[in-house]
């Protein structure tokens, strides 16, 4: 079934898996992901889906513009001795020229006080 990993870490500012994750995981029990299968996060947060997905045997790697995020999916995979390649970057410039079998994200959608798109984090 499509559960998320138990008693993942969160350093502050840093999105906890809620509800649309859980969704999320459950879409992905549904997908063929083996040894071998390779995976990408974009917008990995926790590392919640990501290590769903290496759990199952795959290659992920794991992607976040926020270095909060690219630091909490690290040590919530290194507690779970599960190998994930977590990067910071924008996903365009850290996936470019590499190819993926699946791809999956849970995109910030949140309102925010502010009208402006930020510039980091």
């Amino acid at each position: 079934m499509g559960t998320l990993p138990a008693g993942l870490i969160a350093l502050p500012g840093v999105y906890q898996p809620q509800v649309d994750t859980r969704l999320l995981a459950q879409a992905l029990a549904q997908e063929t992901v083996t040894r071998g299968t390779e995976v990408l996060e974009i917008g990995t947060g926790t590392g919640a889906l990501a290590l769903h997905a290496a759990c199952r045997g795959a290659r992920v790697t794991a992607i976040d513009v926020c270095w909060r995020a690219v630091v909490t999916a690290r040590l919530n995979a290194a507690r779970r001795r599960l190998p994930l390649r977590v990067v910071h970057g924008d996903f365009a410039t850290r996936a470019a020229g590499s190819r993926y079998d699946l791809i999956v994200a849970n995109p910030p959608y949140v309102p925010a006080p502010e009208t402006r798109l930020p510039s980091r984090g």
